[in-house]
């Protein structure tokens, strides 16, 4: 799967909202007895705008990304909040990191569909803690029920995953 979705606003903001397949190898390696899944990579970049975005914008994100969810039946969201610095924001601290603060932004954008879901959805929260800030990092799964013996699995690749890039610097 390799989607993408452009939104707009009247204030000239640009969203871009992309889905990718990504990590095929994660279903060669899972533990037996798993139910199929497809590890969906989501992107969310501004390209365009000088001001923060307003909620309406973050209401259409879930959208769309529930709607994709739920068109997939074995796919798990995956979110890795990112450390670029520089784009607008209402951060209510200044002195949070700019991934910390998308991490808040993610868990909110779903909190609204827990309850009203079709299926039953969760976003499950992988923070992996650094000596430096700058290098903690968020990720966010969002998945359903049946998928929900993945989670130790997928935290723990995530993990391997970061400590080898950690180890590298």
């Amino acid at each position: 799967m390799n989607l993408s979705f452009d939104i707009n606003t009247q204030e000239g903001d640009k969203v871009i909202v992309s889905l990718v397949s990504s990590y095929p190898y994660l279903r060669d390696i899972a533990p037996a007895g798993i139910p199929e899944f497809e590890l969906l990579e989501v992107s969310i970049i501004r390209d365009k705008g000088t001001k923060p975005v307003k909620m309406e914008v973050f209401g259409k994100i879930a959208d769309i990304l529930i709607s994709i969810a739920e068109d997939n039946p074995d796919g798990i969201l995956f979110y890795f909040c990112d450390i670029i610095e520089g784009i607008p924001s209402q951060r209510p601290n200044k002195s949070m990191m700019s991934h910390e603060y998308r991490n808040e932004l993610f868990k909110l954008l779903f909190k609204r569909y827990s309850p009203n879901a079709k299926d039953h959805w969760f976003d499950i929260e992988v923070v992996l803690e650094s000596d430096s800030p700058k290098l903690e990092m968020y990720t966010h799964f969002l998945l359903r029920d049946k998928h929900l013996p993945l989670v130790d699995f997928l935290r723990s690749e995530i993990k391997n995953n970061f400590d080898l890039i950690s180890e590298q610097k």
